[in-house]
């Protein structure tokens, strides 16, 4: 079995850790929810305050995951809310003749028959 050169790791990394910057929370979960808890720390026992899905400004840009919880910035704050409560959208990016790096690890793909596909 061949191993990966370092430089080629490295870079592997550096694709997957600047994708996690890219992914959004796009919707609460389940749906219907209305409210938004949002914590101080992840892991804390009480959400410091709730915020209605309008007052969030969904999508928010996620800055950091910690623990089940997510990072975000809401009126200049940050806050961090639980990954099983809310819904996210994560960019990936295709290309032709190399593998595609999904933001949630390191997960290789090639494109597929949709509208992104090589011609």
């Amino acid at each position: 079995m061949k191993r990966l050169s370092p430089m080629l790791f490295g870079l592997l990394a550096l694709a997957a850790s600047s994708a996690i910057a890219q992914d959004k929370v796009v919707s609460l979960s389940p749906a219907n929810a209305s409210v938004l808890d949002l914590y101080e720390q992840p892991a804390a026992p009480e959400a410091a305050r709730q915020i209605s899905v309008a007052e969030a400004g969904l999508p928010l840009p996620i800055q950091a995951r910690q623990a089940g919880f997510y990072q975000v910035a809401i009126g200049g704050k940050d806050y961090w809310v639980r990954g099983s409560k809310v819904r996210v959208s994560r960019d990936t990016t295709a290309s032709c003749g190399t593998v595609a790096l999904g933001s949630g690890g390191l997960t290789a793909a090639t494109p597929g028959a949709g509208k992104d596909a090589c011609k």
